[in-house]
């Protein structure tokens, strides 16, 4: 199956119009529901927030805070009600586009009497833009920044401007980089994701098509084609491409011995004494000269002559194992370090935390953060910052023993799972990882780098590892506050001399 060549636009989506719509067209189900959930919620939220809003009353404000959110709660019912009867994509984001135009101004007027919670809400708010309504990244686009635009507007057009006026407008300057940022990474993963599933189904298809043609071509077909005694004990006869692909291994009593599992063989013909039809068994061969091959064999018996006669078909399917495997690999794995992503994080912390269920042995957490590394990538260039987020990757595979995960979770950001471990242990760990990072030096790269660690243990009881990270997570924002360059266990001062130091 040849492979096809993604193409992603700068926001994320696919630049093939035609595949964008098949992928939306799957997905609308699911944004549906989304979509609902998200204009219910809202509608219940500004309900509860009438009572916050008597507290204008009979102030100059009450009339239009009340008809503002009657306004957003009126849209979002109705566009709840509506999005029932969307049918495809274009509908539910022009639903999404009219809530939109309804709650950006009501918002606006809501936030206009600057109380603390209207700073709050100019800076979450956006947050549904870019992350919760179903529209093409345009549209998102035009939506989150009309809403920061226009709250944010409203917000300091309620009173004199502060002396952190200024501030305010770049920090919701950065608040709509990052989210655009979030938004387009988020479309690329999903698409990507859907991508590979695509491709893996097609690929499933295609084998299994394959395996239907076997059943009635295993004489026509190119490929190594053993005609053996019913019982598997004698060879009858092989084609060319038998000869070739076995070798010498023809030649053994019971035919093919010394490369197929006496296992797997016995196992095969138990299935044909069993079963009148072909049958079908996913093998390893063990080939002269120490070649190790994966194998799908289709294998028949028939009557020829008065004698049962085994008929085995051979078709070669390591590449395929290897393609597997290979895709496997990047669908757990960070493409530039190398290191287990969050996929394979996740998977490994459940395993680990369901075995020290059954042993009671202890499983810690440590969360790792490369201190300033904005500098490096400013200073020297984003080549240098992958080459230095190689290098720490080496050095936590050279370091870390086997059983436990480091995986990169995004950025300069890494989690280390360590088995087996307690919180000393733990922090121990972390040091030695921390020292070596201190001394580590790349050719290029004049800035030292350094790593800020925080440690947790996964608590009795606990079945995700999400507790524990949040707290190595807690202890790690305590190192960075402390100066950086340390490692700092969760509880502990992180200002105690012992802690990393």
């Amino acid at each position: 199956m040849p492979t096809q060549t993604i193409s992603l636009t700068d926001g994320g989506e696919f630049a093939d119009s035609a595949r964008e719509a098949e992928y939306r067209a799957q997905r609308l189900p699911e944004w549906t529901r989304h979509a609902r959930l998200a204009f219910l919620a809202a509608s219940l939220l500004n309900i509860l927030f009438y009572l916050s809003d008597f507290r204008f009353h009979g102030l100059a404000h009450f009339p239009a805070a009340l008809t503002a959110r009657t306004a957003i709660v009126l849209a979002s019912l109705a566009c709840f009600a509506a999005a029932r009867r969307v049918r495809e994509f274009r509908g539910l984001a022009l639903l999404c586009a009219a809530w939109s135009l309804a709650v950006i101004p009501a918002s606006a007027v809501l936030v206009s009497p600057r109380t603390d919670i209207a700073l709050f809400i100019i800076f979450v708010l956006p947050v549904i833009f870019y992350l919760v309504m179903p529209m093409s990244f345009a549209w998102t686009l035009a939506a989150g920044l009309g809403c920061s635009l226009a709250t944010l507007a409203a917000y300091m057009a309620g009173g004199p401007l502060s002396a952190t006026g200024l501030g305010l407008v770049f920090a919701m300057l950065t608040n709509n980089v990052v989210l655009v940022l979030v938004l387009t990474r988020s479309n690329r993963m999903q698409r990507l994701e859907w991508a590979a599933r695509q491709a893996e189904n097609a690929a499933n298809a295609e084998l299994s098509e394959h395996r239907q043609m076997l059943q009635g071509l295993l004489k026509a077909v190119p490929a190594p084609l053993v005609v053996m005694t019913g019982d598997g004990g004698r060879l009858v006869q092989a084609n060319d491409a038998a000869r070739a692909y076995f070798g010498p291994a023809l030649a053994g009593s019971p035919v093919l011995v010394d490369c197929l599992h006496p296992a797997d063989f016995a196992r095969l013909t138990g299935c044909l004494q069993t079963e009148d039809k072909a049958v079908e068994l996913e093998t390893r061969l063990s080939l002269p000269g120490g070649v190790r091959r994966d194998v799908l064999l289709a294998a028949t018996t028939t009557m020829i002559g008065g004698r049962k006669i085994l008929l085995l078909n051979v078709v070669d399917i390591t590449g395929r194992k290897e393609m597997e495997a290979r895709l496997e690999w990047l669908a757990t794995s960070d493409p530039l370090t190398g290191l287990a992503n969050r996929t394979r994080f996740f998977a490994q912390a459940g395993r680990e935390i369901a075995r020290k269920k059954r042993t009671g042995r202890p499983l810690a957490v440590v969360m790792l953060d490369i201190d300033l590394f904005k500098q490096v990538n400013d200073t020297c260039g984003h080549e240098a910052g992958d080459r230095a987020l190689r290098a720490f990757a080496d050095l936590c595979r050279g370091r870390l023993r086997g059983a436990d995960v480091v995986a990169r979770m995004g950025g300069e950001e890494f989690a280390v799972l360590l088995p087996e471990t307690d919180r000393t242990g733990a922090l121990e760990m972390a040091e030695r990882l921390r020292a070596a990072v201190e001394g580590l030096r790349l050719e290029g790269l004049p800035l030292a780098l350094t790593v800020s660690a925080g440690v947790s243990e996964v608590l009795p009881g606990e079945t995700l590892v999400d507790g524990a990270m949040s707290r190595a997570d807690l202890a790690l924002y305590a190192a960075k506050r402390a100066g950086r360059n340390r490692a700092v266990l969760y509880g502990e001062d992180p200002d105690a001399p012992v802690q990393g130091q």
